[in-house]
C-alpha cells in the first residue's frame, strides 16, 4: 500500500493549502463576475470584453485568448446570460463556504468537498464535451488534483482524531 513520508506529507500539505486558497479566490472572482454581470446586464459585459480585447486583437490578431473571450462575448443569448449569473454565484459560494470549512480544518467539509468539487467536475466534463472550452478543461484538472488532495488530507487529518 502506498505510504507517505514527512516530505511527501509537507509537500502535500502545502499543494492542499494552495489549492484551497486558488479555490478560494476563484470562488470570490466568481460571485463578484456574477453579481457584476447581474447589475451591468449581458450588451454592457459584452461590449466591455470586446472593447478589452480591441487593443490586444490589434497588436495581435491571432491571440487565441483574446479572439475566444470575443467569440464567446459575441455569442451569449439571454438565456446563457442568466444561466452564467447562476452558474456562477452559485458556483463561487460553494467554492467559497467549502473552502472555509477545509481551512478551519472540519472534518466533515473534506468529503463533503471532494463529492461537491466531484460534482462539478462531472458537470464540467459534459459541458467541455459541448462546448470544447479550454478555460473550463483547465479549471476541471485543477479541481481534479484539488479533489486528490483533499481525499490524502482528509486520510491523514482523519487517522489522527
Amino acid at each position: 500500500m502506498f505510504k507517505t513520508n514527512i516530505f511527501n506529507q509537507k509537500l502535500i500539505d502545502k499543494i492542499f493549502d494552495l489549492g484551497i486558497l486558488a479555490k478560494f479566490f476563484i470562488g470570490v472572482f466568481e460571485l463578484l463576475a456574477g453579481v457584476v454581470y447581474l447589475i451591468s446586464g449581458q450588451a454592457i459585459m459584452n461590449s466591455f470584453i470586446i472593447f478589452l480585447a480591441q487593443q490586444e486583437v490589434a497588436d495581435d490578431p491571432d491571440n487565441f485568448i483574446v479572439n475566444y473571450l470575443t467569440k464567446i462575448a459575441n455569442n451569449f443569448s439571454v438565456g446563457t446570460h442568466f444561466y452564467a449569473i447562476f452558474y456562477l454565484v452559485f458556483h463561487g459560494l460553494i467554492n467559497i463556504l467549502l473552502v472555509i470549512a477545509l481551512a478551519k480544518n472540519k472534518i466533515w467539509a473534506y468529503p463533503v468537498a471532494a463529492v461537491g468539487f466531484g460534482a462539478f467536475i462531472i458537470y464540467q466534463s459534459f459541458q467541455y464535451l459541448y462546448t470544447h472550452s479550454l478555460i473550463l478543461l483547465i479549471l476541471t484538472i485543477f479541481d481534479i488534483l484539488v479533489v486528490a488532495v483533499i481525499l490524502l488530507e482528509y486520510k491523514k487529518n482523519y487517522k489522527k482524531k
